[in-house]
C-alpha cells in the first residue's frame, strides 16, 4: 500500500491470448537496437513483451517453432493461478539474442539456458503480450534456474508516462519509486519457491548497467552464429531460424537459364580503332549532359 500508483496492480486480472502470426519472426526479425536517423545508437533497446504486468498467464517467444510464434504455456498459466499474486511487471525478452548453453557464464560458471535473453520492466504500465517496447538497461540479476545462468537484464520502458522512463540507474529507480526492485525481485524469489523441488536460486545482487550492456552485447553475438549455424532446412540447434530453402530439380529451372543442346563456337570480333577498355564512356547520360 506504501508503492505509488504507478505500480498498483489491477484489481481484477485480465486474461490475454496469443497475438495471431504476422509472417515475422519476433526473435530474429525484430532489431535489437534503437538507432538514431543517423544511424547512431542511442543507447537504447527493443524487447518483446511476453507476459504482462497484473496477469497470471505465461506466454513466450519460441524458439522451436516456425516464425518463433508466441504461445501460452498452459502448465506456466497453471502455476501461477495456484500462486495467486499477478506478476508485478512487465517480462519479456531481447529480440536477436541467445543465451548459449556451450558458452559458460564468466562470474557463475553455469551455462545458457538456450533461450533469448530475458527482460524485466520496471515500469508500471501494462504491456499486452507481443508488444515491442523500447528500453533503456539499468542493471542485471542472476537466476539460476536447473543450474543454467537465467540472467536478468532490468529496465525501464522509455516511452511509459511518468518519471520512472527518465531513469538512468537503479539509483534513479529506487530514488523516484522506493521499493519497486525490491518489489519484483521478492515476487520472482517468492513464485519459484512456491514450488516445492524447483532447483532455481535467485542472487538479489544487482549488477550496474555495464554489466548488462556487456549481456546483451555477448548474447547478441551468440545469436549471430547461431543463425550462422542454420542449414538448408532453416533449424540449428533445433530453434526455427527460416523458412527451409528448396533448391528445384532442373526441370523446375526457368527456360531463360537452360542452356543450348549444341555448344556454339564464337570467333573475336575484328580491330575497330577505339579501345573498348578507354574509349568506352563508363557512365550513360542525357542529352543535356546529366
Amino acid at each position: 500500500s506504501e508503492l505509488p500508483s504507478a505500480v498498483n496492480l489491477p484489481q481484477s486480472v485480465p486474461k490475454y491470448v496469443a497475438p495471431a502470426p504476422t509472417g515475422l519472426s519476433l526473435w530474429h526479425d525484430v532489431d535489437l537496437r534503437v538507432e538514431t536517423r543517423l544511424g547512431e545508437g542511442a543507447g537504447l533497446f527493443r524487447y518483446v513483451n511476453e507476459m504482462p504486468c497484473g496477469s497470471l498467464q505465461k506466454f513466450e517467444v519460441q524458439p522451436h517453432v516456425p516464425e518463433n510464434a508466441i504461445s501460452e504455456d498452459p502448465k506456466g498459466s497453471a502455476r501461477l493461478a495456484a500462486f495467486g499474486r499477478p506478476v508485478p511487471f512487465n517480462y519479456g525478452c531481447l529480440p536477436q539474442t541467445y543465451r548459449d548453453p556451450q558458452q559458460m557464464d564468466e562470474l557463475y560458471n553455469a551455462p545458457g539456458d538456450d533461450d533469448p535473453l530475458d527482460i524485466l520492466d520496471l515500469g508500471g504500465s501494462t504491456v499486452g503480450v507481443g508488444v515491442v517496447v523500447q528500453c533503456r538497461p539499468l542493471g542485471a540479476v542472476l537466476l539460476i534456474d536447473e543450474g543454467q545462468a537465467d540472467w536478468k537484464i532490468l529496465a525501464v520502458n522509455v516511452d511509459e508516462p511518468g518519471p520512472l522512463a527518465e531513469a538512468r540507474s537503479i539509483e534513479d529507480v529506487e530514488r523516484i519509486c522506493p521499493g519497486r526492485v525490491k518489489q519484483c525481485l521478492q515476487w520472482i524469489d517468492d513464485f519459484k519457491k512456491s514450488k516445492g523441488g524447483d532447483k532455481a536460486t535467485l542472487h538479489f545482487e544487482i549488477h550496474d548497467a555495464e554489466k548488462a550492456l556487456s549481456l546483451i552485447q555477448q548474447d547478441h553475438a551468440s545469436w549471430r552464429s547461431l543463425v550462422a549455424e542454420a542449414g538448408s532446412d532453416g533449424i540449428a540447434r533445433g530453434h526455427w531460424i527460416r523458412a527451409a530453402q528448396k533448391v528445384p530439380a532442373t526441370s523446375e529451372l526457368p527456360s531463360a537459364v537452360n542452356l543450348p543442346q549444341s555448344v556454339p563456337k564464337y570467333v573475336a570480333p575484328a580491330p575497330t580503332g577505339l579501345s573498348l577498355w578507354h574509349d568506352v564512356d563508363l557512365r550513360v547520360e542525357t542529352r543535356l549532359g546529366e
